[in-house]
């Protein structure tokens, strides 16, 4: 066949049909033209797909940074630092799941069809990952983040499901899948079918979201439980503080009460206190069952068949694929060990008996939903007659009652699933103990020396339930992290601080700068105000005389409030009378 010939379709379609009519030669005619034209279209439809898979990195690199960060702090839970739920996240986010939001686009191929199906396992590797950080935001923080996850993963979940009605998911031309299809019976078709597995997804995006549903009423309650037990544990360390019989304070007894706070810090965190909930491990159950699906798609896979895309997107889909398999694969190592918080724990008989018992279900699961059932509804326009009010408010309890039922059905569930990986872990623990007895019989003497700086730090320990008790080592962990803390303060000394009291031959300013007037900086009525630490290092500056004015940037340098006091530090050296006004 010439060159002339394959460029004209037309010519030859007129050559070997001669007697083909004027009207079929326009309609033909068109067709080739809107060819042309959707040809046109799809070429930015390339870039388009480098710009999910840009969006699918940088979600990778923040919940790689998350699990960077856990290690090296050595918090085996993953807290989220990085990959945290706000506006720009869910943005990115929304980018990156925007093939399986994509209505026409046909996906004939197996890179083409693997990729949007990787994209739904993606959505629930990201929403698992990013469940802790609920306990991060504040109340209106998190019901508007919570309604737009919602809307995403709702919009999401209805696209799939048009999808799966449409047939664009199952769109093939390829010979190999009528091959297969008629070497399958009807049922081997339908569970091994894109249609099955985007169903599997659908389900487990919606379960997903009424866990963030769940775990969001159950944060506003929690941190309360937890803001009063830190109160009183305050006011426990103050005192023991401030005993007349323990005179003056020094350095230890000074570390020691840096130690509970920070035992209060650790045990008390609202993102430690999620991640130990049974949402948290059902959502890593979820996940790990959502990457093990997306695993059982690609391992079939020749290399022939990474080469073969047919859509508009071009070889982009091989790039998101591949990004969103390695962030699918690296995202579900932090819900997997979150599953085993209750490492954290005694693993005592009561504590697994409580854990057992799936059909319990605490008190700030629905506290909210209660609170909410006893208000009554604030209504902004003109008020209803008294029987219109009765209607509302019969409707808005009959409305709670319902999500209260369905709240503690869904806990209920989740704690079921959570018993997978309790048992596993009762087992692992178990054998690691018949182990420890039959190499070592004198390990339990060891285990026992540090107990009395476990009662102690047991004053400090915040947690939701009164009757479990977190492990020995967990406690120990948290006094190493702090003394590790204390040691690195030590080797890094004030130099700069130093070199100018050096450099000083006098306090005669510091003399006439001390006055009763001039409150306390251990007064307890603190003042909010950032200023008042940089007028306090300005007046020691100010009370040496002969000091250049670089000694001094020196000492301010190692403060945090550099950056907010610098352009109040120049002017201080154009008219030090400024400083003396505020002192």
């Amino acid at each position: 066949m010439g060159s002339d010939e394959q460029i004209d379709p037309l010519h030859q379609v007129t050559k070997y049909c001669g007697n083909i009519t004027d009207y079929c030669q326009t309609y033909l005619k068109d067709l080739a033209y809107k060819e042309d034209k959707e040809e046109h279209y799809g070429k930015p439809m390339l870039w388009i797909g480098m710009y999910i898979a840009l969006a699918s990195l940088f979600c990778n690199l923040a919940m790689v940074a998350d699990l960077l960060h856990g290690l090296r702090n050595r918090k085996l839970w993953f807290p989220c630092n990085y990959f945290t739920l706000n506006a720009a996240s869910l943005t990115v986010i929304a980018v990156a799941i925007k093939l399986p939001n994509d209505l026409t686009n046909l996906m004939p191929s197996h890179v083409d069809r693997t990729a949007k199906l990787g994209s739904l396992s993606f959505m629930c590797t990201m929403m698992a990952n990013l469940l802790p950080s609920l306990a991060t935001l504040e109340s209106k923080e998190l019901v508007s983040n919570m309604i737009a996850l919602g809307i995403l993963v709702i919009t999401l979940v209805v696209n799939v499901c048009i999808q799966i009605n449409t047939g664009v998911l199952s769109y093939n031309t390829s010979e190999e899948h009528f091959k297969i299809e008629v070497g399958y019976t009807q049922l081997g078709v339908l569970l091994t079918g894109p249609k099955f597995i985007a169903t599997i997804y659908v389900a487990m995006l919606l379960m997903l979201l009424i866990i963030y549903a769940c775990s969001s009423l159950a944060t506003l309650k929690t941190k309360q439980i937890l803001e009063s037990k830190y109160q009183a544990a305050h006011q426990t360390a103050l005192k023991d503080l401030e005993l007349p019989q323990k005179g003056r304070l020094t350095v230890e007894k000074l570390k020691q009460h840096v130690r509970n706070y920070w035992i209060m810090a650790g045990t008390g965190s609202p993102q430690f206190i999620t991640v130990c909930s049974a949402t948290t491990s059902a959502s890593g159950v979820i996940c790990l069952i959502s990457t093990a699906l997306h695993v059982y798609i690609i391992i079939p896979y020749h290399t022939k068949d990474m080469k073969e895309y047919d859509t508009d997107y071009k070889w982009s889909m091989l790039v998101i694929l591949i990004i969103q398999f390695i962030g699918v694969i690296l995202g579900t190592l932090a819900p997997i060990s979150r599953c085993f918080a209750a490492l954290s724990f005694k693993l005592s008989e009561k504590w697994i008996r409580n854990h057992i018992k799936v059909f319990n279900v605490e008190s700030y699961w629905t506290q909210k939903l209660y609170d909410w059932k006893q208000r009554s509804i604030p209504i902004p326009f003109s008020s209803p007659s008294r029987r219109g009010k009765i209607v509302i408010e019969n409707i808005k309890i009959l409305f709670l009652s319902i999500c209260i039922e369905f709240l503690e059905t869904v806990v209920v569930a989740c704690k079921m699933i959570a018993v997978i990986p309790l048992l596993f872990l009762i087992c692992v623990s178990y054998c690691w103990k018949r182990l420890k007895a039959m190499f070592s019989s004198s390990r339990s003497v060891l285990v026992k020396n540090p107990e009395h700086q476990g009662k102690g730090d047991s004053l400090y320990v915040l947690q939701l339930e009164d009757d479990t008790e977190f492990a020995e080592r967990t406690l120990k962990g948290i006094s190493k992290s702090v003394n590790r803390l204390i040691q690195n303060a030590e080797k890094k000394q004030p130099n700069n601080l130093i070199k100018l009291l050096k450099g000083s031959r006098g306090f005669e300013g510091v003399e006439k700068f001390d006055s009763p007037l001039v409150p306390s900086l251990r007064s307890e009525e603190y003042v909010n105000c950032w200023s008042l630490p940089l007028v306090t290092l300005t007046a020691i500056a100010i009370s040496f005389r002969n000091i250049s004015k670089n000694t001094v940037d020196g000492l301010l340098s190692g403060q945090m409030v550099r950056k907010q006091a610098a352009k109040t530090r120049e002017d201080s050296w154009t008219d030090s009378s400024m400083f003396e006004g505020h002192i």
